[in-house]
C-alpha cells in the first residue's frame, strides 16, 4: 500500500570523508501539509538539530554534520526501504 505525507527528510554528511552520506528520514513524524511541517520545524529546530546529531551518532558510530533538513512529500511503500520524494522545501542548509 502506498501512501503520500511530508515527512523530514535530513542528509548528514561524514565528518572525516565528506563523500560518504546518510539519509534519514522521520517516519514516527508525519504532516499533513509542508506548512504543518515548516510550523513544527520553526518551533523545534535547535532540538531538531540537536537531536540529529545525537541520533546519527548513536546509529552510524561516527561523526556526522548535517547537510540540510527538508520537509518532504513523499510517497511511502512499505516494499521499498527508502520513500519517493516528490518535492521539498529545505527548513535548514549547512553553508558551503
Amino acid at each position: 500500500m502506498k501512501t503520500v505525507v511530508v515527512i523530514f527528510l535530513a542528509t548528514l554528511i561524514y565528518a572525516d570523508d565528506p563523500d560518504r552520506s546518510e539519509n534519514l528520514y522521520s517516519w514516527q513524524m508525519q504532516f499533513p501539509t509542508f506548512e504543518k511541517c515548516q510550523l513544527f520545524y520553526q518551533e523545534y529546530e535547535a532540538n531538531l538539530l540537536n537531536g540529529l546529531l545525537d541520533h546519527s551518532k548513536q546509529k552510524y558510530k561516527a561523526q556526522l554534520n548535517i547537510d540540510y533538513v527538508s520537509c518532504a512529500l513523499v510517497e511511502m511503500d512499505m516494499a521499498q526501504k527508502d520513500p519517493k520524494v516528490i518535492g521539498q522545501k529545505i527548513m535548514y542548509q549547512k553553508e558551503k
